[in-house]
């Protein structure tokens, strides 16, 4: 079992965030409800998944099924409701964040981080380029996103801070108290330490003209979305 926590993010910033490293298209149709269980068809481009996810009193279970793609198209025409994202992996310490551009049936933005317990993820502390946090908003789910449940989405702030702390993600240099929070076990732990500091630094070196681009663009981005809210 995991424990998820999801937060909001700015449009700018998930865009650019699919520009370096890329996006997957996925739609998840869901059928009706039942208490205590919920089933839905997933389709990742060539692949299709028939999910159910189950509650019980130590959480949520997920079983996944592979179906072929025309089933799975066929599955989505009978769904109670749909929901689009591209979705992109951003590895942060030795976790990786899900960094979904919700396109359909409305634009929403999110960063959802998956822990092992439910003190790992009472432990974690957000990044300054993270939105308000949604986990227990349950408008914000993507069974209700895709059923229309939600109406308005939170405004996200913009800020230099913000701007600085992403840039800190993609080159991987997370502040420590945030990164330790961000570990598996200790294994893996003791593996990262073997590469040592110039194996960290070789690393970086090769993404500073990307970065130097994103910079760019993403105060581009900011600049147009502050116009934006002015007029």
């Amino acid at each position: 079992m995991t424990v998820p926590r999801r937060f909001l993010l700015a449009s700018s910033f998930a865009r650019l965030i699919q520009r370096q490293r890329g996006s997957l298209r996925q739609i998840e149709g869901f059928f009706p409800e039942r208490p205590g269980r919920a089933a839905l068809v997933r389709l990742e481009e060539n692949r299709g998944l028939l999910i159910l996810r189950v509650a019980g009193h130590d959480g949520e279970t997920e079983e996944q099924t592979e179906v072929p793609v025309a089933h799975a198209h066929a599955l989505l025409d009978v769904c109670a409701g749909e929901i689009a994202y591209d979705r992109t992996k951003l590895r942060i310490g030795d976790r990786i964040a899900l960094i979904d551009h919700v396109i359909h049936p409305r634009h929403v933005q999110f960063v959802t981080i998956e822990f092992n317990s439910e003190r790992e993820a009472g432990e974690f502390r957000p990044f300054a380029w993270l939105g308000p946090e949604v986990t227990r908003d349950p408008r914000y789910a993507n069974h209700a996103i895709a059923l229309g449940s939600l109406r308005e989405s939170l405004d996200i702030p913009l800020s230099n801070a913000a701007l600085d702390g992403l840039l800190d993600t993609l080159e991987n240099r997370a502040p420590d108290q945030q990164r330790s929070h961000l570990r598996r076990p200790a294994a893996n732990q003791a593996q990262a330490a073997k590469a040592g500091p110039g194996h960290a630094q070789a690393n970086h070196q090769p993404n500073k003209a990307n970065l130097d681009e994103i910079e760019e663009a993403i105060m581009r981005e900011m600049e147009l979305t502050l116009q934006n809210k002015r007029s």
